[in-house]
C-alpha cells in the first residue's frame, strides 16, 4: 500500500484477495495447495494468525479495511452489483463516503507515499467525480478497474491511472497490476 519516503520507518504492503479464506495458503498450513511468493512475503513480514473480517464478499470487505471500520458504518453494507441488476438507482446509494478517514490517507499525513494496483470497488460510479475514487481514498498513486479486468483478464481495456483511462493493454492483468505496483 505505501512506499517510505525517509529514512527508519518499514514499506507497508497489504494484499487484499477476494474469496481467499484463511487456511487457503500454504504458509497458514493448506496440505495441497502451493503459493511460493506469498509463503516467501509471510517468511519476510509479519503473518498475521487472528485476525477480523469486516464482511464476507468484496465491496464491503474492502471498505472495512480501508477505514478500519464497519462498513455499513462506512457506507458499504453489500457488495456492490454491476448497473444491469435491478433497480440501479439503489446501488447508486452504496458507497465509501467522502468524510471516512481512511489508513493511506493517515500514512500520507506519517510522510508515506501511497498506492493502490488492483480492483476498486468501493463505489458504484467508477472514475467518476460523483462518489469518492482512490486518490480521494488517500492514494498518491492508483492504477484499477472498477471491478474485474474486462474484456477478460487477458489483454484487459479497462484499467484506469490516476483517473485517466489507459486503454488496451498486453498481457494478463495479474501481472499488469504487480508490475505497476512495483513501480
Amino acid at each position: 500500500m505505501a512506499a517510505v519516503r525517509g529514512a527508519e520507518r518499514p514499506n507497508i504492503l497489504v494484499i487484499l484477495c477476494d474469496d481467499l479464506g484463511y487456511g487457503d495458503l500454504q504458509c497458514y498450513g493448506h496440505p495441497h495447495i502451493r503459493t511460493p511468493n506469498l509463503n516467501r512475503l509471510a517468511d519476510g513480514g509479519i503473518r498475521f494468525t487472528s485476525f477480523y473480517s469486516a464482511a464476507p464478499v468484496c465491496s464491503p470487505s474492502r471498505v472495512g479495511l480501508l477505514t478500519g471500520r464497519s462498513p455499513n458504518m462506512a457506507g458499504v453494507y453489500d457488495w456492490i452489483p454491476p448497473a444491469s441488476r435491478p433497480r440501479p438507482d439503489l446501488r447508486d446509494l452504496v458507497h465509501l463516503r467522502r468524510e471516512e478517514v481512511t489508513i493511506p490517507q493517515v500514512l500520507k499525513s506519517a510522510g508515506y507515499a501511497t498506492c493502490m494496483a488492483g480492483k476498486w470497488h468501493c463505489n458504484s460510479k467508477f472514475n467518476s467525480s460523483e462518489q469518492p475514487q482512490p486518490g480521494d481514498a488517500g492514494f498518491d498513486h492508483w492504477f484499477a478497474t472498477q471491478n474485474n479486468a474486462a474484456p477478460s483478464h487477458e489483454n484487459p481495456t479497462n484499467f484506469v491511472r490516476n483517473g485517466q483511462p489507459v486503454g488496451p493493454l498486453e498481457g494478463y492483468s495479474c501481472q499488469i497490476v504487480t508490475d505497476e505496483a512495483i513501480r
